[in-house]
């Protein structure tokens, strides 16, 4: 298995990223599609990778690499490809591509698909900083935002550097 930046030429893996994140990702989680595709053409920043297991999409992740550590957007596997190891797999490779630490928000966990996602990662290495308050500001103008836990990976205290860390996160991810 492969984990390479999106060809942004190829119309099928631009498909491929396009119909998943829909699936994967309610309104209220995500930017609209030509802005993220936009950011991706602009920015150095802002990477879309495609993972690839004999030439077939297994699933995507964005993540933006910021000054003192790399944080992961988004995340999903295709369907045809789910429970099937290919999660972990994936984010194996990111984690072995990346020199720094990284940084994702998660859904509290109020439901059984939060909980699992949450020890998804802690199982990963992530680490869930319970005690940090945190949201997720709008992707769209006059959107709300939501509360959610961040987790880490690698050397990086969130609590004791929050301010810092989310005034990163807010400036270059949501602009704001």
């Amino acid at each position: 298995m492969e984990l390479r930046n999106l060809d942004i030429s190829n119309q099928d893996e631009i498909s491929f990223v396009e119909n998943l994140y829909i699936e994967s990702f309610p309104p209220s989680e995500r930017r609209p599609v030509e802005t993220m595709l936009e950011l991706y053409k602009e920015k150095s920043s802002f990477v879309i990778s495609i993972a690839i297991r004999d030439n077939k999409k297994v699933g995507f992740l964005t993540y933006w690499i910021l000054k003192d550590f790399v944080f992961a957007e988004h995340f999903a596997i295709s369907s045809d490809f789910r429970n099937g190891g290919y999660g972990r797999k994936v984010m194996d490779l990111f984690i072995n591509s990346i020199s720094r630490p990284i940084i994702l928000e998660v859904e509290l966990p109020t439901t059984i698909l939060s909980e699992r996602r949450i020890g998804f990662y802690q199982r990963i290495g992530f680490k869930l900083w319970e005690n940090v308050q945190y949201q997720q500001p709008a992707y769209i103008e006059d959107g709300i935002a939501i509360p959610m836990k961040l987790m880490s990976y690698g050397d990086i205290n969130v609590e004791k550097n929050l301010t810092v860390i989310r005034s990163d996160i807010y400036d270059s991810v949501y602009n704001c």
